[in-house]
């Protein structure tokens, strides 16, 4: 468990890891860096799960369409290489979002005296005071 963390710290202090891919064109090969996605990127990579072309594109800080230039080895070593550095960040990240979903169905964190959320998204709110 130590030695996890550890190589997840040394991760984070180069910013990935270095993979030796190889094109389609089976003649050239490159170093690249399969990197953590930085936060600002993560609503970007959300929203291409299931293209594993552009999750590629992303873990290696690449432009569209470089994914489909790799050989099918080098595009599955560098998806697995990604997955296995941004799952610890991953997962605490879709616990924290279940909890905001939570909340927000429950009304947990609502101010006292407001009305618990509904289903319909037109509704707004509604403040009781001593008044109303």
């Amino acid at each position: 468990m130590e030695a996890d963390k550890t190589a997840q710290e040394l991760i984070t202090i180069a910013g990935g890891v270095d993979l030796e891919v190889a094109y389609r064109d089976n003649r050239s090969r490159e170093i690249i860096k399969v990197r953590q996605i930085p936060i600002s990127k993560i609503q970007e990579f959300m929203l291409t799960l299931g293209n594993e072309s552009r999750t590629i594109e992303i873990y290696c800080d690449k432009p569209e369409g470089w994914g489909d230039t790799l050989s099918m080895e080098s595009a599955s070593e560098i998806a697995d290489k990604g997955q296995e550095i941004n799952l610890p960040f991953f997962d605490a990240w879709w616990k924290r979002q279940a909890k905001w979903r939570k909340m927000q169905i429950n009304g947990e964190g609502m101010p006292v005296g407001a009305a618990p959320p509904s289903a319909s998204v037109n509704s707004v709110p509604v403040l009781h005071t001593p008044t109303t």
